[in-house]
């Protein structure tokens, strides 16, 4: 079997590309890929991108004609838990209040998003793990 790929930080170019695949629904052709990122993107810099992406093992490519087809072999919600998980460690110390306190104190929440926030604790500590 394939030796497993540790997930890396992706800089944002990367994961812009990324976005654009799971919001194709985890595949996309270098064409759509490339039309959807809304910034100009020339051909040459886009295979760069997306062979970094296979190299790093984010994206899987077949050929269908003369069109890469790109699929992602990493799902949009394993990334995100684990980049929440790597930014509230390194600069909140793991600490999930710690980082609301600073979204607060930073007036990055209304009280209205307090308030979303506590509903959806209270109904997550109902449902249990």
């Amino acid at each position: 079997m394939g030796e497993e790929k540790a997930l890396c930080r992706l800089p944002e170019s990367e994961l812009d590309l990324m976005l654009t695949v799971w919001g194709r629904g985890g595949e996309a052709s270098a064409p759509e890929i490339g039309e959807a990122l809304g910034r100009p993107l020339t051909a040459s810099a886009l295979h760069s991108y997306l062979k970094r992406l296979e190299e790093k093992g984010f994206l899987s490519c077949r050929k269908e004609g003369k069109v890469n087809v790109y699929t992602a072999l990493v799902t949009e919600e394993d990334y995100r838990g684990r980049e929440g998980g790597a930014v509230l460690n390194k600069l909140y110390g793991g600490s999930l209040k710690t980082f609301a306190a600073a979204l607060w104190d930073g007036g990055k929440l209304s009280r209205d998003e307090v308030s979303e926030l506590q509903n959806y604790l209270e109904a997550l500590t109902r449902e249990g793990p």
